[in-house]
Formats: structure tokens, sequence, C-alpha cells
């Protein structure tokens, strides 16, 4: 007759795996959202001066690797099975917002070295 279907488990617990991880990319948007947004220098993006900004980059970081760690597992996650039409549609913004989160932390390491010398010395 037929072989018994051992697979049925396995796409059961796959469906969950599926909504679970569309469930961390739709939580997450709002940290990557602040993540790729906030300021690495606060004086400068609010008040317009260039002024230094002791405090630091210190809520990009706290927004941007958290988010950036989740998209980017979104990434790979995703892009390994690209095929499929809604798998590539969220590989591809995952991309962009790795790459929105990625240039805003780029800033804010450079931002953040740039003054360590002068804010250090005080």
């Amino acid at each position: 007759m037929g072989r018994p279907d051992y697979d049925d488990g396995a796409k059961q617990s796959g469906r969950g795996l599926k909504w679970l991880g569309w469930a961390a990319l739709i939580l997450g948007l709002p940290l990557a959202l602040m993540g790729a947004i906030t300021p690495p220098n606060e004086y400068q993006a609010t008040l317009g001066i260039d002024a230094l900004d002791c405090d630091g980059p210190a809520g990009v970081y706290l927004f941007a690797v958290p988010a950036l760690l989740i998209y980017g597992a979104g990434l790979v996650i995703n892009g390994r099975a690209w095929r499929k039409g809604t798998n590539l549609l969220l590989a591809l913004a995952c991309a962009v917002l790795c790459i929105a989160l990625g240039m805003n932390l780029a800033r804010a390491v450079i931002v953040d070295r740039a003054q360590a010398a002068a804010c250090s010395s005080k």
C-alpha cells in the first residue's frame, strides 16, 4: 500500500518554527528602526552644532546590536530558502535593515573613537 508518513510531525514542527521566526522579526522591528534612526551624536542631530557628546553613542549600540543579530539571523535563515517568494521577500527586507543598522553602527563607532580622547581627558 503506502509507506507511513513520518514527516507529518516534522511539518507541524516546521510550521511552529516558521511562526516563531515571523514573531521574532515583527517584534524586533521597533528595535531595528530605533537602531537605524538614533543619531550617534545627539547634539549635532538636534541642535545642529558640532559639540562633544561625552555620553557617546550608547543609544545606537543599545538598539542596533541586538537588532542586527535578529535581522542577520533572519537574513541567513530566509536567504537559505530563497526560492520561495515569501522567504526571498523576507531576506531582502532583512538585508535592507541590516545595511541600515550597519551604516548607523559604523557611524557610531567613528563618532565614539573621535570623541574618546576629548571626553576621557576631563
